[in-house]
């Protein structure tokens, strides 16, 4: 399966848990609104659903938070690949821009020779120019010399028969025969110099084609060059649309990573929300709970005397361990308004009454798996009261009045428990306060 597409499968799962979560604070807004008849074995059980619909919200958190860290870890793997692919990308176009001035620099040496061949196939033209007068001059004065040997001709002159039967050409004639010297010293280097000068135009013509044919070689070469310097720029460009192509790609997924990890964080914000909404509602249930036991206390005989003498430690000295301290508390998911004895072996033990008072409240039926479970409530005037929960047995009723020390109760495991313990409480005039404050542990 495609990346994305787990994506947007995680994105739709997610939605789908905020809606179903909002749906279900409405049900529990609704759910809070009980009526007056509404038992304090209800309010319980619906503490305790509560706690345990916020510790599912915290493991939720929890696998949120890890979700969204193996989240963050592939949307900085993507970061660094879309990075690198960048940089990549700028090389890549610093290649394609010195190619392309390569290119430029190569088409203007074609140019240039372009130039130069012109220039030479002009000059080649104008010595052949120079050379077509020259030779009509020299055919002139060949002609003057025609008619000078056949004037000597015609005069019978032996030493010109001599002459032309040793000689190659015209001009050996005119060198070698004597008859030359009659035409004049002067005659004789303005024919010479008139062969040098065609001489060295025949050169300098073979020397300007020459050049032409070097230079049309290296227009040849140069455009050779250039036609390999636009392939390599096409295969640069074509692997610079291929890392373009990457980038964008890495791009997407990075887009979805993050908006992936910006819903998670919307889920668990939701969540935390809810697990506010649950704490109001437990401490609106405790609220309701706290006015039952008020009730009871109104209901009493208000005959106790208040002892101002130290309060008794509930349980036997053996049994000192505290698992759980008055105050914040992350197992109970906010204050726990009590302290938790959970010593090995406590299961069953007797529990005493702190202070001599009347039992308001004695609760022996619960829902497993609920709040305090069975429990005792002994009012000891002057506002104070004392409370024993999760107990395996009652021992004592409504209305009856105890010493300090009575055994009032077996330790258990009834409600909300992990394990046998005494959940006990100390409240003042309805709230509850630190039991450290009061009693010291023997």
């Amino acid at each position: 399966m495609k990346r994305k597409t787990v994506t947007k499968i995680l994105r739709s799962t997610a939605f789908a848990c905020m809606f179903c979560m909002l749906c279900g604070i409405i049900g529990n807004e609704s759910d809070i609104r009980l009526n007056a008849s509404t038992t304090q074995a209800e309010l319980e059980a619906e503490i305790e659903k509560n706690k345990q619909e916020i510790a599912k919200l915290e493991d939720k958190i929890t696998a949120t938070d890890g979700e969204i860290s193996e989240n963050e870890e592939l949307q900085g793997y993507y970061y660094s690949k879309l990075l690198l692919q960048q940089e990549g990308i700028d090389l890549l176009n610093n290649k394609l821009y010195a190619k392309e001035q390569e290119i430029a620099d190569k088409e203007q040496e074609i140019a240039d020779k372009e130039v130069e061949i012109v220039d030479t196939e002009r000059r080649i033209e104008d010595k052949k120019i120079e050379i077509a007068g020259l030779e009509k001059e020299n055919e002139e004065n060949l002609h003057q010399f025609g008619q000078i040997v056949r004037t000597m001709y015609m005069n019978d002159t032996d030493d010109v028969l001599t002459v032309l039967a040793g000689s190659t050409d015209f001009y050996d004639i005119f060198v070698k025969t004597e008859i030359m010297n009659n035409v004049g010293e002067q005659s004789e280097q303005f024919m010479n110099k008139l062969l040098d000068d065609i001489h060295k135009l025949e050169d300098d013509k073979l020397q300007l084609e020459a050049d032409k044919a070097q230079l049309e070689q290296d227009k040849k070469d140069l455009e050779n060059d250039k036609a390999d310097l636009q392939a390599e720029w096409t295969a640069l460009d074509e692997e610079k649309a291929y890392a373009n192509q990457l980038a964008n790609q890495y791009t997407a997924e990075y887009n979805d990573v993050t908006s992936h990890i910006s819903d998670l964080e919307s889920l668990k914000d939701q969540y935390n929300y809810q697990i506010a909404v649950s704490k109001e509602e437990i401490e609106a249930y405790q609220k309701e709970i706290d006015e039952i036991i008020r009730k009871a206390q109104l209901a009493a005989s208000n005959t106790v005397v208040y002892d101002n003498g130290e309060w008794r430690w509930p349980l036997d000295p053996k049994f000192t361990l505290i698992t759980t301290y008055f105050g914040y508390s992350a197992f109970h998911s906010g204050n726990h308004g009590a302290i938790d004895i959970g010593n090995g072996g406590i299961n069953g033990a007797n529990i005493y009454a702190m202070k001599g008072g009347e039992v308001i409240v004695a609760k022996t039926t619960y829902t497993p798996g609920y709040d305090y479970g069975m429990y005792v409530v002994i009012d000891h005037g002057n506002g104070f009261q004392s409370l024993y929960a999760h107990c395996s047995a009652i021992y004592v009723t409504v209305g009856q009045m105890v010493n300090k020390g009575d055994v009032i109760a077996s330790v258990g495991s009834t409600g909300w428990s992990t394990g046998p313990h005494l959940h006990f409480e100390i409240r003042k005039d309805g709230s509850r306060v630190d039991p450290l404050n009061y009693v010291n542990v023997p």
